[in-house]
Order: structure tokens, then C-alpha cells, then sequence
């Protein structure tokens, strides 16, 4: 027998030849195979009652999948925001909408250095951040001096650098040696 020459004879052989046995031991095995592990999951209906009224038909709709809540919208985030802001620091509506736009800034400032291709992603943290400590000073600018001393602190700036650029590896090892 060639290959692509095969007759519906040959392939009816090896039937033929091990008879019908072999095919119903398979399919037993491997119906047994599929309950084992679990992939064959078929819920029987209820059988019905002789009773007409306490027939009940079985619920074949799948289970129902929890539900994810919708994300808020940003406007929502905004006035949340806002609200909370205004609650705190005693706002008037002056500097409810001065603040209101400082916060849509952020946003659109962040949104902006998180979108940029050419930063990399350990320099978006930083500008993150950058962008934080401005927002900050410009909802201090907007604020009474009571209301200053409620919002939170500007941070101290960083203590500046030694003049002589890196410290050397000599020079931290002298500083780590026990004094005797």
C-alpha cells in the first residue's frame, strides 16, 4: 500500500480484524478517564414527580459571574477630590474652583508625563512626583495662613550634594573602619 493510494477496504481491515471490542473498551475508558478528571460535569434534570405541580424545570442558564464595578470617571475623582479638600480646609467657592483646576493640571500633567515615549519608566516616578510637589505649592499659594497649617507641609528640599561629586568607595571605607 502506497501512501495517498488507500481504499476504503484497507481502512476497514484493522476493524475487520479486532473486531467491535476494541472500540467499546476505548470509549469505556476513556468516559471513565473524563469523569475522573473532572471534565465531564453534566448535571442531570430533576426527575419529575407524579405530582404536576411540584414539577419544576431544571435551570440550564450557566451561573451568573460577578459583576465588576464600572471605574469612576474622572470629573467623579475631581469632585471627590474637591469635596474632601473643601471639607477640610474650610474653602470658600473662590477657592473651590481656583483648586478644582489646579487638580484637573495634575491630572492632565501626569496623565501627560506617563504618555511620553521618550522618558524612560524609572524617570516617570521621579517626574511624578515632580509634578506632585508643584501641584502642592500651588494649593498653598491659594491658601489662607490657618488654612496652611492644616494642609500638609512642604517638604524640606534635599540636603545638597558634596562639592566633589561622587564619594569615592577610599572614603567610605575610612568612615566604616572602628576608631581605636
Amino acid at each position: 500500500m502506497r501512501f495517498g493510494t488507500a481504499s476504503t477496504s484497507d481502512i476497514a481491515a484493522p476493524a475487520a480484524v479486532l473486531g467491535t471490542s476494541w472500540l467499546r473498551a476505548s470509549c469505556l475508558l476513556l468516559a471513565v478517564a473524563f469523569a475522573l478528571c473532572g471534565v465531564v460535569r453534566a448535571e442531570l434534570p430533576a426527575m419529575p414527580s407524579a405530582d404536576p405541580s411540584e414539577a419544576a424545570s431544571p435551570d440550564l442558564s450557566p451561573p451568573a459571574r460577578r459583576a465588576i464595578p464600572p471605574r469612576p470617571a474622572a470629573g467623579d475623582w475631581l469632585d471627590k477630590r474637591v469635596a474632601l479638600f473643601k471639607k477640610a480646609l474650610s474653602l470658600d467657592s473662590a477657592q473651590e474652583v481656583k483648586l478644582r483646576q489646579i487638580l484637573a493640571d495634575q491630572r492632565d500633567a501626569v496623565r501627560r508625563v506617563w504618555a511620553d515615549k521618550k522618558l524612560l519608566p524609572a524617570e516617570r516616578a521621579p517626574a511624578t512626583r515632580a509634578v506632585e510637589q508643584r501641584t502642592g505649592d500651588r494649593i498653598r499659594d491659594i491658601l489662607t495662613e490657618p488654612q496652611k497649617l492644616k494642609y500638609n507641609p512642604p517638604k524640606p528640599p534635599a540636603p545638597p550634594t558634596p562639592a566633589s561629586g561622587a564619594p569615592s568607595v577610599e572614603a567610605w571605607m575610612q568612615r566604616a573602619r572602628p576608631k581605636s
